[in-house]
């Protein structure tokens, strides 16, 4: 993106608003498609292995992310119509990740945030933590943590989560060796949204047909 481009867009980012709501089933392959964006882009770009195939397989991946939108866990934001970004909110930690003892502290757990290159240094991947933070708050009241697995050798997105509050918890493994097991976590901001949010929530809309989207950020997919 051009010094040029990154300004108009900067400037637009300040005037407008973004929606998000929560995805449906029929809409998997918008969800992989924003993942696939931000693997081509890391491939190229980044010294890490992320995503670099889909682990363990295509198959489990598709199976993985699926159930996630079944179970009312993913959420899609938007810019008027364009689909721009994605995470996925859980309230139970993995249990070979994270310890039996951190897991008594109750916590929102983020995976799969992604926000297209697009819209890079408009600071919507910090307003996309927060926002999921206060919805995963909503629904798990005693919430005192955000918590999140990264790419153990994505070592600049770990970097990332550090800028926005994150603190280091450890590296695990695990039975099946998932490459996501760098830890990080930070604590949970109650209250209302900071000042500077741009995202809202909206209806969740009836099923349509699929519409292929675009689209990075972290954690396993």
């Amino acid at each position: 993106m051009d010094t040029e481009t990154g300004a108009r867009q900067r400037s637009r980012a300040a005037r407008i608003g973004y929606r998000i709501r929560l995805a449906r089933p029929d809409e998997l392959d918008d969800v992989l498609g924003l993942i696939d964006h931000a693997a081509a882009w890391l491939r190229e770009k980044k010294n890490t292995t992320q995503w670099a195939n889909p682990w363990p397989s295509i198959d489990d991946r598709r199976k993985r992310v699926y159930e996630a939108l079944l179970n009312r866990e993913t959420w899609l934001l938007f810019d008027r119509e364009r689909l721009i970004g994605t995470v996925s909110i859980r309230l139970i930690g993995h249990e070979e990740l994270w310890t039996a003892r951190e897991r008594e502290t109750e916590a929102v757990y983020l995976h799969r945030l992604v926000v297209h290159r697009d819209y890079t240094g408009l600071g919507l991947g910090a307003e996309l933590i927060e926002w999921a933070g206060r919805k995963g708050a909503a629904r798990q009241r005693n919430a005192e943590l955000i918590r999140i697995d990264v790419w153990t050798d994505n070592t600049e997105l770990h970097d990332y989560y550090r800028r926005q509050g994150f603190q280091d918890v450890a590296i695990r493994t695990t039975s099946d060796n998932t490459p996501s097991g760098a830890l990080f976590e930070k604590p949970l901001r109650t209250g209302p949204p900071s000042a500077v949010t741009r995202i809202t929530e909206r209806r969740r809309p009836q099923a349509m047909p699929g519409r292929r989207a675009e689209l990075t950020r972290s954690g396993r997919a």
